[in-house]
């Protein structure tokens, strides 16, 4: 095995992993709006309630990216 496969497959695994990440952080975003209706019901939130649950899950994912860069 030379240096230029252990390279490559490093770099594939570390694009693997960030592909995984980006469609997790994708299909987490995307779960309160499909859960919206049976959260609403099964939970009592009003259409406002929600929104303040969203709001304050975009603000700290804001935040976090200004932290992490």
């Amino acid at each position: 095995m030379n240096a230029n496969s252990a390279g490559g497959r490093l770099h594939w695994s570390i694009c693997a992993m960030l592909f995984y990440a980006t469609a997790v952080n994708y299909m987490d975003r995307q779960v309160l709006g499909i859960l919206s209706p049976t959260l609403q019901h099964s939970i009592g939130w009003t259409e406002v309630q929600y929104g303040y649950i969203i709001a304050a899950f975009q603000i700290a994912y804001a935040v976090g990216l200004l932290v992490a860069g």
